[in-house]
């Protein structure tokens, strides 16, 4: 039974298709409408495919107590800035993916447009949110974090037909042992949805380059990967996010990851570039000799002129005549026999 494929703007997501790139960017905006349309150009320039904003209203998210309300109201925007910011997300060709928090934020970005939604990993048990989310007739992307089996399914049944599963450990910077890469093959197979990789390891590191590649080589429909515009400030959703000049360098390695890893079906015998070596003459053969396996040598010879016989071929030609003088080393082919 095939997988599901979800349809995301203009382009497809699931079996069969190109790594979904996903430039996260949380709330690396830090409230400021001018520094979310230059995270939707980096994006662009960096080679993603898609971005991702988090939309909430902090008074509906947060309890009046809660220690994060100030700061978090603090890189709130507006329904007015988001609207600006959306349509310039849309506009840009990016895969434009809405992680709504409540129902007046799904409204205002079903309202501009957006290609698909996310649901955070700690609205796994809202199923309410999740219907409400799905409700809105895209693709939803349903962060599970590490969640076991019977809530997974839970959130895919509030979930509709249209969604996809985003896993990865809940916590950044993430250590290497806690991705678990593994698995994203058997989910997808498990779930017969699209699966995707939130890839919370240390922007700052190496290794964030080569993670996404990873996820990718191990089967993962989309990767999403946090951008910031600078990692030295270190603002809001930084820890895991990546530099612009460093999600463009993650990009082109996922992108060779691919490459390599082929299309897995093995359906005729690969082409080889590596040239063999052919029949050749040991010495001078005179003309009308009857060619005997102590006449023939099997060299390489000289890439410019056509191979001769494989040496696999040697009794094709042993107790043939030469129909013409053949000199040492030169390549036995068939218009020199009779």
């Amino acid at each position: 039974m095939k997988r599901a494929t979800l349809a995301l703007g203009g382009r497809l997501l699931g079996e069969g298709q190109p790594c979904l790139v996903v430039a996260h960017v949380g709330t690396a905006h830090e409230g400021e409408a001018d520094a979310a349309l230059r995270l939707i150009e980096a994006a662009f320039q960096a080679g993603a495919d898609a971005i991702a904003f988090p939309l909430f209203r902090a008074t509906d998210l947060l309890a009046r107590r809660h220690p994060e309300r100030k700061e978090l109201e603090a890189a709130e925007l507006s329904p007015r800035e988001w609207r600006k910011v959306l349509a310039a997300a849309k506009a840009s060709g990016l895969v434009v993916v809405a992680e709504a928090f409540d129902a007046a934020s799904r409204d205002l970005a079903a309202e501009a447009g957006v290609d698909a939604f996310q649901a955070h990993p700690t609205d796994l048990d809202n199923p309410e949110l999740l219907r409400a989310l799905a409700s809105a007739g895209h693709p939803l992307f349903v962060g599970v974090g590490g969640a076991d089996e019977p809530s997974v399914r839970g959130a895919l049944a509030a979930a509709g037909l249209q969604a996809a599963l985003v896993v990865g450990p809940p916590a950044a910077p993430a250590a290497a042992e806690e991705l678990r890469l593994g698995e994203l093959g058997a989910l997808r197979e498990r779930y017969r949805v699209p699966v995707g990789l939130l890839d919370p390891t240390d922007g700052g590191s190496a290794f964030a380059l080569l993670v996404p590649a990873l996820a990718a080589a191990h089967g993962a429909d989309f990767v999403e990967k946090g951008l910031t515009l600078d990692r030295a400030r270190k603002g809001r959703d930084w820890a895991a996010a990546l530099s612009p000049e460093d999600f463009y360098r993650m990009v082109e390695l996922l992108r060779q990851a691919e490459r390599a890893r082929g299309d897995g079906e093995v359906l005729s015998p690969r082409a080889s570039t590596t040239r063999g070596r052919s029949i050749v003459a040991a010495g001078l053969i005179g003309r009308g000799d009857v060619l005997t396996a102590e006449m023939l040598r099997f060299k390489r010879t000289d890439e410019r002129f056509e191979r001769g016989r494989a040496p696999a071929e040697a009794h094709r030609v042993i107790g043939r005549r030469a129909s013409r003088p053949i000199q040492a080393d030169e390549t036995i082919r068939e218009d020199l026999l009779e």
